[in-house]
């Protein structure tokens, strides 16, 4: 791979910006009334993963339709299937976290997220491998103590201020309250699912570069990966989020006071979501892009960095006793450490 000074700072700055549009995508829930959780799913999942995504494909169609034309049935229904279990993934995190609670859900799913999607590459012939193994190792092992030092201080936090998550969020989560054992299996595997999207763009590279090859920029050749992953993660999230209404009666708020602000809201999550998409396709596909685990660790990194971030404009963390925000410094300072040790792998 380029070294990092022959271009590879612009791809860092794109892998950062998705990481952090992604972490924003949340942001929105919080203005939400008259909706549960279930509205919300279904919400993201028509705007974020079927209607941007088909829009967008429908606009840039002229220079993709050779590329799609050249995907077999078996590599479509293998993207579905990756979205499907990321979808899945999302769905794991938040019954995980009514049973686990925040601090450990969050370092747990969060860990095996960033592992997975930079480790496993690594294992796919024909991809590059990062420059420097050790300051790769390094990097990950940096992420996963920021994220456990976030965690740890978002629970001080909420204890603190005597807040749970699910109200920070002001949505009734439709999800029960299971075992320990259960719980812990289901974040286990919704850490892994979670990585679904890095892992579909990685061990379909030569779908991108087909792509490109027949005229695609870098920003809309990932675009043959990102179609039917989008596809698969509406499906299953509509099915369960319908589901949940369907079970608790509350279809009938799709349409009833607060529908108009709340679609609204909910277009603004698919800008952010598909948004976010686009970018991690440029900056790990494009030029002088890094090796795929390096460009997820990134990612990963700017995510979890922006997704507390966001908390200080809306005055989370206000108000902490001096350890919780000893904390919160330590996560930042780990974090931008292993943004600084995966660059130099480039």
């Amino acid at each position: 791979m380029p070294s990092l000074g022959s271009g590879g700072e612009a791809s860092i700055a794109i892998l950062a910006l998705a990481g952090i549009t992604q972490a924003s995508f949340a942001w929105p829930m919080r203005y939400f009334r008259g909706w549960r959780w279930e509205h919300v799913w279904v919400g993201q999942a028509l705007t974020a993963n079927l209607i941007f995504p088909i829009a967008f494909l429908a606009l840039n169609w002229p220079k993709l339709r050779d590329a799609f034309a050249g995907v077999s049935f078996g590599q479509w229904a293998a993207l579905f299937l990756f979205g499907v279990l990321w979808g899945i993934g999302g769905i794991g995190y938040g019954i995980s976290l009514t049973s686990l609670g925040l601090s450990f859900t969050y370092s747990l799913v969060f860990g095996i997220t960033t592992l997975a999607g930079a480790l496993l590459p690594l294992f796919w012939p024909g991809l590059s491998h990062p420059r420097d193994p050790i300051l790769f190792v390094a990097g990950l092992t940096l992420c996963i103590a920021g994220s456990i030092a976030f965690s740890r201080a978002g629970e001080r936090r909420q204890r603190e201020r005597q807040l749970l998550h699910a109200q920070t969020l002001d949505l009734v989560m439709p999800v029960p309250r299971l075992s320990f054992s259960a719980a812990l299996i289901i974040a286990i595997f919704a850490g892994l699912f979670s990585a679904s999207m890095g892992l579909a763009l990685s061990f379909n590279d030569d779908l991108v570069k087909g792509a490109m090859r027949l005229g695609a920029t870098p920003l809309i050749a990932p675009l043959v990966v990102w179609i039917p992953l989008s596809l698969g993660a509406g499906f299953i999230a509509l099915a369960y989020g319908m589901g949940c209404g369907l079970r608790f009666h509350s279809i009938p708020f799709f349409w009833r006071k607060f529908a108009a602000r709340n679609w609204l809201l909910t277009a603004g999550m698919g800008i952010l979501g598909f948004g976010g998409m686009l970018l991690y396709g440029l900056g790990a596909s494009g030029r002088h892009h890094p090796s795929k685990g390096v460009a997820w660790g990134l990612y990963m990194c700017a995510f979890i960095l922006m997704g507390n971030a966001l908390g200080f404009f809306t005055g989370e963390w206000q108000n902490c006793s001096r350890r919780t925000r000893v904390l919160l410094g330590g996560g930042i300072g780990a974090l931008l450490g292993a943004v600084v040790s995966l660059a130099s792998c480039m």
